[in-house]
């Protein structure tokens, strides 16, 4: 399995000499491409592969060349340093590749030396190898992951596998929406915002279908969402978005990151009593409009302003409110529940006047 990628043949700045080589031939051991009818599964785990890259000059035949090229794989990851070290025009090894999706090709280019103390002039010939086909990612691949703070395909313009499953909108905003992947499991990292900088497309009505998922996957404050969505929907009856998740616990961040823009609840919390004026909570309260909440040991925060403009949180200090649903998103260490209809939110019943004093 052999791929070239021909360029123009390069020159050196200033009209200099031809540099070789011009083209590198790039061969792959026995592995299995996949193929767009029957892709490879998504991975996360690195897989070894077997690549030969020969060096050719303008004519095709091998050239003699010592020098390093760059490896990328496009779109994926590396498993090691970006870097091969050519020797008598030829190199043979294996380069270490995951999170490939839809077609995936290893790079090699000639961009001069990883020590670039060496002088060598790039010729910037380029090889390819044949595509991997792999699958799509679902929502949760992507976001499996051992640092909240990151997912798979972070950086990248992904596309997430919808086609074939049962992907819907479970709430929406002034910006955006959130969907749910009703094929996973509860708290799998099978929800997802999506940002699309306006009002979202009249299609992403709760509990319609999605048939095409993609953009730039981005971690906002350390929330993972699509922006620049490619969007299209099925035509068919929106269903019932699921049930909000119970959230009970804070002491496992990798259990609570699954939930992450799920619809969530929490049932008899409580408002601290030292809400109010002076407090670091306060001060938040009064710049993003975010105030907390405690179930147990664990402090989440609510964002209240959309959906519920007129409450005034510090109102409630030292309160216990029976229920709050919100879609659960993540601004560094702190968890918030996002309200999107002032129902969320069912508050303490009033207190009782106080008594008139006797004459």
């Amino acid at each position: 399995m052999t791929a070239l990628l021909w360029l123009v043949a390069c020159t050196r700045s200033g009209g200099g000499a031809h540099v070789e080589p011009s083209f590198l031939e790039v061969t792959l051991g026995n592995v299995d491409l996949g193929t767009p009818e029957a892709p490879l599964p998504f991975s996360s785990t690195l897989a070894a592969v077997p690549v030969s890259v020969r060096a050719l000059d303008r004519e095709g035949a091998p050239v003699d060349f010592d020098g390093d090229l760059s490896v990328r794989v496009r779109p994926g990851r590396l498993g090691e340093d970006p870097w091969i070290q050519v020797t008598d025009g030829v190199w043979s090894g294996t380069v270490s590749i995951r999170n490939g999706f839809g077609p995936t090709r290893i790079w090699f280019t000639d961009e001069g030396d990883k020590d670039q103390g060496t002088g060598r002039a790039p010729g910037w010939a380029a090889g390819v190898s044949p595509a991997f086909h792999y699958r799509f990612p679902t929502l949760s691949e992507m976001q499996e992951t051992t640092d909240p703070e990151t997912n798979q395909l972070a950086g990248e313009f992904a596309r997430v596998r919808v086609d074939d499953r049962r992907v819907v909108v479970t709430a929406r905003e002034a910006a955006g929406f959130w969907v749910t992947d009703l094929d996973s499991p509860v708290g799998s990292g099978n929800n997802l915002y999506v940002y699309t900088f306006q009002r979202p497309p009249s299609e992403a009505v709760v509990g319609a279908r999605l048939t095409l998922l993609g953009g730039i996957d981005q971690e906002y404050l350390a929330s993972t969402q699509i922006s620049h969505p490619t969007l299209a929907f099925a035509p068919d009856a929106p269903v019932a978005p699921p049930e909000a998740a119970e959230l009970d616990a804070c002491d496992d961040p990798l259990a609570v990151e699954g939930l992450e823009a799920a619809r969530v609840r929490l049932t008899d919390a409580v408002v601290p009593e030292d809400f109010g004026p002076g407090s670091e909570a306060y001060a938040d309260y009064l710049a993003y409009g975010q105030w907390p909440l405690v179930v147990g040991n664990c402090t989440w925060y609510v964002e209240s302003s959309g959906a519920a403009p007129d409450l005034v949180a510090v109102e409630l200090a030292g309160r216990t409110l029976p229920r709050v649903e919100g879609m659960l998103k993540q601004i560094f260490d702190k968890w918030v529940l996002v309200l999107v209809d002032a129902a969320d939110l069912t508050l303490p019943a009033a207190r009782p006047a106080a008594p008139r004093s006797a004459r």
